[in-house]
């Protein structure tokens, strides 16, 4: 299919996708190779628009949550978990990702994509908050203009909740970052691992988001 967005990995997600490939590399039929194939799908899901397929959702905030209103979750299914009861619970695995206006070098908007973990115990909530430097309780004033979901799983949600992140204006790391790679990302789905290494001095920098998926 064809790309509607450009990819940008968070530079530890890149890393960890380098290492889950090699596992995977080594062993074939092991988990890690389930793992990298299902990131696969994910970042091709994500690249095509097709967050919807993945019962994809925007998150909130609230006084026991990371303030997250500007990302989004897709949901993965990786390994297959069941309650007390013995019944499914759905798919394993989430990754998250925010969305940004295109760079002046490319029509396509950016999607960001922070992380990737399990559902359980709120792990990927953790990462994902870590990765931005958000503390939970903890509102951001540049996000007050964005409308919030509640933090909440089941039948307890809100029944409109949105699939996608809202689209924020790209922020000037990311439209440098973007800027200081060679050409643009193609328009085909590839290996997260071909993304192009940044330059040295950006990789020694604290920002996120300097790493593009290709």
């Amino acid at each position: 299919m064809t790309a509607k967005y450009h990819l940008i990995l968070d530079p530890e997600l890149r890393d960890e996708l380098r290492a889950l490939q090699a596992r995977a590399q080594a062993d074939p039929n092991g988990a890690a190779a389930k793992q990298f194939e299902a990131v696969r799908v994910a970042l091709s899901a994500l690249r095509e628009g097709r967050e919807a397929e993945f019962d994809g959702e925007r998150l909130g905030r609230s006084d026991n949550h990371p303030d997250l209103r500007d990302c989004a979750e897709i949901k993965v299914p990786v390994v297959e978990e069941f309650n007390r009861r013995g019944r499914p619970m759905g798919p394993s695995h989430r990754v998250t990702y925010r969305e940004f206006e295109g760079s002046s070098e490319s029509s396509l908007p950016v999607r960001q994509v922070i992380a990737f973990a399990p559902r359980k115990d709120g792990e990927i909530f953790d990462v994902t908050a870590n990765r931005l430097g958000r503390s939970k309780g903890v509102g951001l004033e540049e996000l007050d203009h964005l409308p919030t979901v509640r933090p909440a799983v089941g039948p307890g949600k809100e029944a409109g909740r949105p699939v996608a992140p809202p689209r924020m204006p790209l922020t000037p790391e990311l439209a440098q970052a973007f800027k200081a790679l060679e050409g643009l990302p193609p328009p085909t789905s590839s290996p997260p691992t071909t993304t192009n290494h940044e330059p040295a001095a950006q990789r020694n920098k604290p920002n996120r988001g300097t790493s593009r998926d290709r």
